[in-house]
């Protein structure tokens, strides 16, 4: 055998690495592409269950005001991405449209290769046949705001008067500006556990001032406003 033995079979070795790294790459590929083209010929029908359903709020019934203040901080280039955001500051690493994805495609979601797939749908699938006006009419009708007595809250209209007592309509801007805090965590961040939902709204508020900007894409706690909110 000529050559150093060793490096020979290091050689080999790493050349035995990179194939199975290019098969375990062209797996995922090749189910990823899978999933996506599932999505494809389900979206028609997924889509007609959605809008067949009754919908608490219409999103006529949110003011510019509040339209505003829900995508300055959950999506805030929503109308102008394609499903998927990787720039603007405080957005995350989940934008609405990938949010309804999870909601209307998976039955169990767990971080991973199902990151992958519901950006892919995002971005392939659902922003191509739902409008974002409709994107956002879903997403305030069934985003999720936590348990209340063993039950879960879908939507601003049900939050409102699980937190609140009131029809949305009657909220005041600091209430609206509380549910739109608990969508970080609604199990963590809600009314009754004053302070983590006062540090948020007070968080939100400061952005909202123009007092502060959110520290990078990830910064979706608004760790950048976090001196600016008041106490």
């Amino acid at each position: 055998m000529a050559g150093n033995p060793e490096e020979f079979f290091m050689g080999r070795a790493l050349r035995g690495t990179m194939w199975v790294l290019l098969a375990l790459s062209i797996g995922v590929l090749s189910w990823e592409s899978y999933r996506v083209a599932r999505a494809e010929m389900r979206t028609a029908q997924v889509l007609a269950e959605w809008r067949a359903k009754p919908r608490p709020l219409e999103l006529s019934d949110l003011t510019d005001e509040q339209k505003g203040i829900l995508l300055a901080i959950e999506d805030p280039a929503f109308y102008t991405h394609n499903g998927l955001d990787f720039s603007s500051p405080g957005q995350g690493l989940t934008t609405i449209t990938q949010s309804l994805v999870k909601f209307l495609y998976f039955e169990r979601f767990t971080p991973g290769f199902a990151k992958i797939e519901q950006s892919l749908i995002a971005r392939l699938v659902l922003n191509r046949h739902m409008s974002k006006d409709e994107q956002l009419d879903l997403f305030i009708n069934q985003a999720y705001f936590g348990q209340r007595e063993g039950n879960e809250v879908r939507g601003f209209g049900m939050a409102a008067q699980s937190y609140f007592g009131k029809r949305f309509g009657e909220l005041t801007r600091d209430e609206y500006i509380g549910l739109v805090a608990m969508l970080i965590g609604p199990n963590a961040v809600r009314p009754d556990r004053p302070k983590a939902y006062s540090e948020r709204v007070g968080r939100i508020k400061a952005l909202l001032a123009g007092k502060c900007m959110p520290d990078g894409l990830l910064d979706a706690y608004l760790e950048g406003c976090k001196q600016q909110a008041p106490t």
